[in-house]
Protein backbone atom coordinates (compact mmCIF):
# COMPACT_ATOMS: atom_id res chain seq x y z
CA UNK A 1 0.00 0.00 0.00
CA UNK A 2 1.46 3.42 -1.36
CA UNK A 3 1.75 6.10 1.00
CA UNK A 4 -0.60 8.22 -0.76
CA UNK A 5 -3.09 5.44 -0.09
CA UNK A 6 -2.73 5.35 3.40
CA UNK A 7 -2.97 9.12 3.61
CA UNK A 8 -6.32 8.98 2.20
CA UNK A 9 -7.72 6.63 3.90
CA UNK A 10 -6.87 7.86 7.56
CA UNK A 11 -8.17 11.43 6.17
CA UNK A 12 -11.51 9.05 5.62
CA UNK A 13 -11.54 7.44 9.38
CA UNK A 14 -10.94 11.13 10.25
CA UNK A 15 -13.76 12.53 8.42
CA UNK A 16 -15.89 9.58 9.33
CA UNK A 17 -15.09 10.17 13.38
CA UNK A 18 -15.49 13.93 12.94
CA UNK A 19 -18.59 13.33 11.71
CA UNK A 20 -19.72 10.47 13.91
CA UNK A 21 -18.84 12.65 16.71
CA UNK A 22 -21.12 15.63 15.40
CA UNK A 23 -23.90 13.56 14.63
CA UNK A 24 -23.73 12.33 18.50
CA UNK A 25 -23.03 15.90 19.53
CA UNK A 26 -26.34 17.05 17.73
CA UNK A 27 -28.60 13.60 19.11
CA UNK A 28 -27.50 14.24 22.39
CA UNK A 29 -28.07 18.78 22.35
CA UNK A 30 -31.73 17.35 21.24
CA UNK A 31 -32.44 14.81 23.69
CA UNK A 32 -31.69 17.50 25.99
CA UNK A 33 -33.70 20.25 24.73
CA UNK A 34 -36.86 17.83 24.36
CA UNK A 35 -36.40 16.96 28.06
CA UNK A 36 -36.47 20.56 28.55
CA UNK A 37 -39.78 20.65 27.11
CA UNK A 38 -41.22 17.71 28.53
CA UNK A 39 -42.64 19.01 31.27
CA UNK A 40 -44.31 22.12 29.45
CA UNK A 41 -45.48 19.41 26.38
CA UNK A 42 -46.94 17.23 28.67
CA UNK A 43 -48.82 19.75 30.59
CA UNK A 44 -50.68 20.65 27.46
CA UNK A 45 -50.79 17.47 25.93
CA UNK A 46 -51.41 15.08 28.73
CA UNK A 47 -54.89 13.39 29.08
CA UNK A 48 -55.10 13.83 32.71
CA UNK A 49 -54.53 17.75 32.03
CA UNK A 50 -56.97 17.73 29.50
CA UNK A 51 -59.10 16.90 31.60
CA UNK A 52 -58.47 19.29 34.04
CA UNK A 53 -59.99 22.16 32.04
CA UNK A 54 -63.68 22.61 32.58
CA UNK A 55 -64.51 23.66 29.63
CA UNK A 56 -63.70 23.00 25.61
CA UNK A 57 -63.85 25.29 22.49
CA UNK A 58 -65.57 28.09 23.73
CA UNK A 59 -66.52 31.08 21.51
CA UNK A 60 -68.09 33.72 24.16
CA UNK A 61 -66.37 34.41 27.47
CA UNK A 62 -67.28 36.11 30.41
CA UNK A 63 -66.40 35.86 33.86
CA UNK A 64 -68.32 33.91 36.06
CA UNK A 65 -70.55 34.41 39.46
CA UNK A 66 -68.72 31.90 41.57
CA UNK A 67 -67.16 32.68 44.81
CA UNK A 68 -63.91 32.97 44.63
CA UNK A 69 -63.60 31.02 47.79
CA UNK A 70 -65.68 28.09 45.91
CA UNK A 71 -63.93 28.13 42.91
CA UNK A 72 -61.03 25.57 44.17
CA UNK A 73 -64.14 22.81 44.57
CA UNK A 74 -65.34 23.93 41.13
CA UNK A 75 -61.97 24.25 38.66
CA UNK A 76 -58.92 22.70 38.86
CA UNK A 77 -56.13 24.52 40.39
CA UNK A 78 -52.87 24.74 39.14
CA UNK A 79 -49.50 24.10 41.50
CA UNK A 80 -46.14 25.81 41.68
CA UNK A 81 -45.07 24.06 38.70
CA UNK A 82 -47.87 24.34 36.24
CA UNK A 83 -47.97 27.79 37.00
CA UNK A 84 -44.69 28.49 36.06
CA UNK A 85 -44.75 25.82 32.94
CA UNK A 86 -48.15 27.79 31.82
CA UNK A 87 -46.82 31.38 31.85
CA UNK A 88 -43.07 30.73 31.52
CA UNK A 89 -42.56 34.69 33.13
CA UNK A 90 -40.34 34.10 35.97
CA UNK A 91 -41.20 37.68 36.95
CA UNK A 92 -44.70 36.29 37.53
CA UNK A 93 -45.20 35.38 41.67
CA UNK A 94 -47.14 31.89 42.69
CA UNK A 95 -48.96 33.11 45.23
CA UNK A 96 -50.61 30.17 46.12
CA UNK A 97 -48.47 28.08 48.44
CA UNK A 98 -50.99 28.90 51.57
CA UNK A 99 -54.33 26.70 51.47
CA UNK A 100 -56.14 30.23 52.64
CA UNK A 101 -54.80 32.31 49.71
CA UNK A 102 -56.98 33.05 47.29
CA UNK A 103 -54.58 34.26 44.91
CA UNK A 104 -55.13 31.05 42.59
CA UNK A 105 -54.90 29.94 38.91
CA UNK A 106 -57.29 27.28 37.48
CA UNK A 107 -57.70 25.71 34.50
CA UNK A 108 -60.47 27.03 32.30
CA UNK A 109 -60.64 25.79 28.39
CA UNK A 110 -58.94 23.89 25.77
CA UNK A 111 -59.54 25.46 22.33
CA UNK A 112 -59.21 23.44 18.84
CA UNK A 113 -56.74 25.35 17.26
CA UNK A 114 -57.48 26.90 13.32
CA UNK A 115 -53.29 27.62 13.26
CA UNK A 116 -51.74 24.53 14.20
CA UNK A 117 -50.96 25.73 17.61
CA UNK A 118 -51.69 24.55 21.09
CA UNK A 119 -54.34 27.06 22.17
CA UNK A 120 -55.93 26.85 26.00
CA UNK A 121 -57.44 29.67 28.48
CA UNK A 122 -56.64 29.92 32.23
CA UNK A 123 -58.44 32.18 35.16
CA UNK A 124 -57.09 33.83 37.37
CA UNK A 125 -57.79 36.13 40.89
CA UNK A 126 -55.87 38.40 42.26
CA UNK A 127 -56.86 39.87 45.79
CA UNK A 128 -54.06 42.36 45.66
CA UNK A 129 -55.84 43.63 42.42
CA UNK A 130 -59.25 43.11 43.11
CA UNK A 131 -59.62 41.08 39.41
CA UNK A 132 -60.74 38.24 38.12
CA UNK A 133 -59.64 37.66 34.43
CA UNK A 134 -59.29 34.92 31.70
CA UNK A 135 -56.33 35.15 29.85
CA UNK A 136 -56.53 33.23 26.36
CA UNK A 137 -52.82 31.52 25.66
CA UNK A 138 -51.03 30.51 22.35
CA UNK A 139 -48.74 28.28 22.59
CA UNK A 140 -46.34 26.36 19.39
CA UNK A 141 -46.01 22.53 18.93
CA UNK A 142 -43.22 22.60 21.49
CA UNK A 143 -45.24 24.08 24.24
CA UNK A 144 -43.24 27.39 24.05
CA UNK A 145 -45.66 30.43 24.90
CA UNK A 146 -46.32 32.67 21.52
CA UNK A 147 -48.57 35.48 23.59
CA UNK A 148 -51.37 36.03 25.54
CA UNK A 149 -54.39 38.07 26.13
CA UNK A 150 -57.46 39.10 28.07
CA UNK A 151 -60.80 37.36 27.02
CA UNK A 152 -62.82 38.55 30.18
CA UNK A 153 -62.08 39.86 33.08
CA UNK A 154 -63.93 41.55 36.19
CA UNK A 155 -62.57 44.32 38.54
CA UNK A 156 -64.02 46.40 41.52
CA UNK A 157 -62.98 48.05 44.29
CA UNK A 158 -65.23 50.92 46.50
CA UNK A 159 -66.45 52.89 43.59
CA UNK A 160 -64.45 51.47 41.21
CA UNK A 161 -65.35 48.52 38.68
CA UNK A 162 -64.50 47.43 35.16
CA UNK A 163 -66.28 44.57 33.35
CA UNK A 164 -65.24 43.00 29.96
CA UNK A 165 -66.62 39.75 27.94
CA UNK A 166 -66.25 39.45 24.34
CA UNK A 167 -66.48 36.30 21.31
CA UNK A 168 -65.14 35.22 18.80
CA UNK A 169 -66.64 36.41 15.77
CA UNK A 170 -64.61 34.44 13.41
CA UNK A 171 -61.29 32.34 13.52
CA UNK A 172 -58.90 34.73 13.93
CA UNK A 173 -60.83 37.46 15.42
CA UNK A 174 -61.79 37.70 19.06
CA UNK A 175 -64.34 41.31 20.02
CA UNK A 176 -63.86 42.16 23.55
CA UNK A 177 -66.20 44.94 25.18
CA UNK A 178 -65.55 46.80 28.13
CA UNK A 179 -67.73 49.31 30.65
CA UNK A 180 -65.26 50.97 33.31
CA UNK A 181 -66.77 53.32 35.83
CA UNK A 182 -65.11 55.33 38.90
CA UNK A 183 -67.53 56.20 41.43
CA UNK A 184 -66.28 59.18 42.82
CA UNK A 185 -67.57 60.15 46.49
CA UNK A 186 -67.09 63.94 45.48
CA UNK A 187 -70.94 64.47 45.50
CA UNK A 188 -70.72 67.36 43.26
CA UNK A 189 -68.63 65.47 40.09
CA UNK A 190 -70.27 63.67 37.76
CA UNK A 191 -69.48 59.58 37.48
CA UNK A 192 -68.00 59.07 33.74
CA UNK A 193 -68.68 55.64 31.93
CA UNK A 194 -66.56 54.62 29.31
CA UNK A 195 -66.71 51.66 27.27
CA UNK A 196 -64.85 50.85 24.66
CA UNK A 197 -64.03 48.05 22.18
CA UNK A 198 -60.57 45.58 22.08
CA UNK A 199 -60.77 43.68 18.26
CA UNK A 200 -57.69 41.20 18.61
CA UNK A 201 -56.25 39.64 15.45
CA UNK A 202 -54.31 35.97 15.83
CA UNK A 203 -51.89 35.38 13.11
CA UNK A 204 -51.47 32.12 12.18
CA UNK A 205 -47.84 31.89 13.78
CA UNK A 206 -49.36 33.02 17.25
CA UNK A 207 -48.75 36.84 16.79
CA UNK A 208 -51.25 39.04 17.49
CA UNK A 209 -52.61 42.42 16.45
CA UNK A 210 -54.98 44.39 19.03
CA UNK A 211 -56.80 47.74 18.10
CA UNK A 212 -58.81 49.01 21.04
CA UNK A 213 -61.36 52.19 20.19
CA UNK A 214 -64.20 54.13 22.40
CA UNK A 215 -67.24 53.61 21.41
CA UNK A 216 -69.17 55.51 23.97
CA UNK A 217 -68.69 57.65 27.23
CA UNK A 218 -71.54 58.59 29.54
CA UNK A 219 -71.79 61.04 32.30
CA UNK A 220 -74.03 60.16 35.30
Amino acid sequence: MTTNSIIKITAILCLYIISSCTEQQKKIEEAEQIQELKPVINLLYDSIKLNSFKYSDLVKFSTDSIEWEKRKGFYTRLDSLEFFQVYQDTSERYLAQSDRSIDLDFYYSKQKSKRNLIERTFLQQRESEYCDRILYHLYDLNGKLINKFIVASHCGDGGYYENSEGKFINDSTYVLLTEDNYKTEDTVKQNTITYTKTTTIIKRNGEINQNKELINTKIE
